[in-house]
């Protein structure tokens, strides 16, 4: 556990300092999806997630919005319900494709 805790933190250094810089580019349709669905299961670390969303949610097709923000929707539901081996699951997806986000 102290590992996984570890990973998170320095993913969490990692991502804080290059989400300036990853913001100024436009991401993808799915870039901007799997944006949506990190602030969700970012939980209180939200914030950094949804600023690269907020950036790049000018000029998106209305399908695109709506599938970001049901992604979004589902991650908040499913860190809600999330048992010991989901939350591991979790951190996990934080620690790697959304700290990839940052990158």
């Amino acid at each position: 556990m102290r590992i996984l805790t570890a990973a998170v933190i320095l993913a969490t250094a990692a991502t804080s300092t290059s989400t300036v810089a990853f913001a100024q580019t436009r991401l993808s349709d799915s870039q901007f999806i799997k944006a949506a669905r990190c602030s969700g299961l970012a939980g209180d670390d939200a914030g950094r997630f949804d600023s690269i969303v907020k950036a790049n949610k000018r000029g998106r097709a209305d399908f695109v919005l709506a599938r970001a923000m049901t992604a979004k929707d589902d991650a908040v539901r499913q860190v809600r319900r999330a048992g010991e081996g989901g939350k591991a699951e979790i951190q996990a997806e934080l620690a790697g494709v959304c700290a990839g986000l940052g990158a």
